[in-house]
């Protein structure tokens, strides 16, 4: 027996020296931290005084799995290991104590991969690591500061085996959570339980270990406030201040889905100034309800212009939590929400009407809207309202830019369907060619424009129809229009003028009829080599008949000129001339330059201008110009021109005193044409080649009818 006791005392005594050789020596350090970049312990002193009880002061743990590390600190730690088990690779911890606990989690850049899975790791199994005074808990920027306690359990083989977290919880009283050195609750109370199902990496990795996860949390507390300042161009800076709002959660989640009786309310106080600069101070509040669907409700206090404000009462359908795709939520979503805010960017509401890719909304503005969600997607009767954003929209070559207001409505359909509107107002424009936007040629007030489409918002590209009005914008310069005339004929040499435009387009931002009409006075124009000034009037009514080569009817078209002097090569000028020419027939290539072809029915004062294409006065017998006062004429005619080529074929002009055929070609500065005149018994017949005329006064009628026409 005495040999036996000495034994006894003998390995006692060794296990004394060994175990606490090992522990207040770097032995110990060594031998667990053999991969420091994934876990880490390290003590200041330790002892054990029997076999399996350890006791060891100021310990931290780190370590890192993926992208999270983790550490953890005790001021001191007490526990017993089992010590056969050992033997088959089984570390058993029946009971760990600690005191003075702080840890924390947060995310880093570098990604740590596990190692492939492999047989035959040691076995970890701790039944109860209890704190009666746990300091602190962190993740990223928030920090849970107060009297906390915990207890967890849980089971983890090494080199990729199974774990488990047996029921745990962790609780805090007189507790104070901060986000990035900012209170958000105070004076809080914490109850979580928690557990996570025996389960191996590959089976859940990441995110899917909360499908695993069982999880029940009470919180109470104090809230923080919240102050929204409105700077003077509509920037809103949120910070968190002191205040009196108050948070009581009472939640349950069970692998992925939240547990029926939940409840979430959280009120806090808001503070802050509007636009003007006028003081406020109201509540946000959140309430979440978990039945069998989710039922959310938000409130968000209106700022005095209305950039702040939000009541929304959604219901979610089903319990289920996304767990990556957080718009996930949102096919699941009905309700009905009523609110404004400010963005500093509206770029985004472009996306709401995709069939009109060619109009554009853009800058900071507010957005006012009322809408009716069902399954996640806008519903019939919702409204969006923009009191002012920048819009442009690019129509058949010209960009028209402007600060609009505009207003989106979803009507239903005869069927059903969802059919949306956009009607939008520019108070102030500016029209420029699309290769030359920052050179602006019309501005105007008061552009009208909208989108409807016809059919369901899925066929709303195909379906859409567009218009835009404005009336009498300022042209400052006429002469920008030069580049779609052809110059050698036709140019304006100055003057000032009016636009007025209503349009209607397709999906394609493509002009499909419409009016334009511009009315210039005062006007400068060059006409075959006529000098002309007055006013001038004209409509074009405009139908689509060939997109792709941009062809257009304008049949019904009319040109109105009054108050109109010219003066012809030879020195001779009329004053006081007026004509009107309607366009009966009449098709324009809207590529440059315009080429344009038609009949022409023409009301005008006398026929002095038409005269004056073909030659000069002393180049006619003398009785045909005193035809020029025999009274008001109407002409009929053919007109086309192309490039460089103005021609005019079949043109009668008669009254009842006088008839008048004349045809005429202009080719850069060749001059072709043939005019027959008649009064009573007299008449005359004028070929012209280039400078030349040459008057046929015998049978000039025959000789005029022998003569080809110009046009077929």
């Amino acid at each position: 027996m005495r040999w036996g006791l000495a034994a006894l005392v003998a390995i006692y005594a060794l296990y004394l020296i060994a175990g606490n050789v090992f522990l207040n020596t770097a032995l110990g350090e060594k031998t667990l931290n053999r991969k420091p970049e994934r876990f880490q312990m390290h003590w200041a002193s330790g002892h054990t005084w029997w076999p399996g009880r350890i006791s060891l002061r100021e310990v931290v743990l780190q370590g890192q799995s993926r992208r999270i590390a983790w550490e953890a600190r005790a001021q001191h730690v007490e526990g017993r290991i089992a010590l056969w088990p050992l033997l088959s690779r089984r570390l058993h911890v029946p009971q760990v104590r600690a005191d003075e606990v702080r840890g924390g989690v947060r995310r880093v850049a570098r990604e740590l991969a596990p190692p492939p899975p492999r047989e035959g790791g040691w076995e970890l199994q701790f039944d109860r690591i209890a704190s009666e005074s746990i300091q602190r808990a962190s993740f990223d920027g928030f920090e849970l500061a107060g009297a906390g306690r915990g207890e967890v359990s849980f089971y983890k083989q090494l080199r990729g085996g199974p774990m488990e977290l047996m029921p745990s919880t962790v609780g805090f009283s007189s507790a104070r959570l901060v986000r990035d050195g900012d209170e958000m609750l105070r004076d809080a109370t914490l109850e979580a339980r928690f557990a996570i199902d025996r389960h191996r990496r590959e089976d859940a990795a990441g995110l899917d270990k909360l499908l695993k996860t069982r999880l029940d949390v009470k919180l109470g507390g104090r809230t923080a406030g919240l102050n929204v300042a409105v700077g003077s161009r509509g920037d809103v800076a949120v910070t968190l201040v002191p205040g009196e709002g108050r948070a009581d959660i009472a939640l349950g989640f069970d692998r992925g889905l939240l547990t029926p009786g939940g409840r979430a309310q959280w009120t806090m106080a808001v503070a802050g100034s509007d636009i003007a600069g006028a003081q406020r101070n109201d509540i946000l509040g959140i309430d979440v309800a978990v039945d069998e669907d989710i039922v959310v409700k938000a409130t968000v206090p209106p700022q005095a212009d209305g950039r702040l404000a939000l009541e929304a009462d959604l219901r979610l359908r089903g319990r289920q939590v996304p767990l990556r795709d957080v718009a996930g939520l949102l096919p699941r979503a009905s309700g009905h929400v009523v609110g404004a805010w400010h963005f500093d960017s509206l770029r985004w509401l472009s996306d709401l009407f995709p069939q009109a890719p060619w109009l554009k909304l853009d800058g900071a503005g507010a957005v006012s809207a009322d809408v009716q969600v069902v399954d996640g997607r806008l519903a019939a009767g919702s409204r969006i309202a923009v009191p002012g954003v920048d819009a442009v929209a690019d129509v058949m070559g010209n960009r028209i830019r402007g600060r609009a207001r505009a207003d989106i409505r979803l009507d239903a359909g005869a069927q059903g369907e969802l059919v949306p509107r956009l009607q939008a107002v520019m108070e102030t424009f500016d029209v420029a060619a699309m290769s030359a936007p920052s050179r602006p040629y019309v501005r105007g007030r008061n552009l009208r424009l909208s989108v409807n489409a016809a059919g369901p918002l899925a066929q709303a590209r195909d379906t859409a129809k567009a218009r835009v009005v404005f009336d009498r914008a300022s042209v400052p310069d006429l002469r920008v229009y030069n580049p779609f005339l052809p110059r050698r004929h036709m140019r304006f040499d100055g003057g000032a003028g009016v636009l007025s435009g209503d349009l209607s387009l397709d999906a394609a931002g493509n002009v499909g009829h419409g009016t334009l009409r511009i009315a210039g006075r005062g006007t400068r124009m060059h006409l075959a080599e006529l000098e002309l000034r007055g006013d001038i009037d004209l409509d074009l009514r405009l139908r689509r008949a060939d997109l792709r080569h941009r062809w257009f009817v304008a049949d019904g078209s009319t040109v109105q000129v009054r108050n109109v002097g010219f003066t012809v090569p030879g020195g001779e000028s009329r004053r006081g001339w007026w004509a009107r020419v309607r366009l009966d027939r009449a098709r324009l290539d809207l590529d440059k330059p315009v080429s344009a072809g038609g009949g022409a029915d023409v009301t005008m004062k006398d026929v002095g201008f038409l005269l004056a294409l073909f030659s000069r006065e002393k180049d006619y017998p003398a009785w045909v110009y005193r035809l020029v006062d025999a009274g008001q004429a109407r002409v009929q005619g053919r007109v086309q021109w192309r490039d460089d080529v103005l021609v005019l074929d079949r043109m009668q002009a008669r009254n009842d005193r006088y008839d008048m055929m004349a045809r005429l070609r202009l080719q850069g500065a060749q001059r072709q044409g043939d005019l027959y005149a008649r009064w009573r018994a007299l008449s005359v017949g004028m070929e012209v080649q280039g400078t030349q005329h040459k008057l046929h006064v015998v049978r000039a009628k025959a000789w005029y009818e022998g003569r080809p026409h110009y046009l077929e």
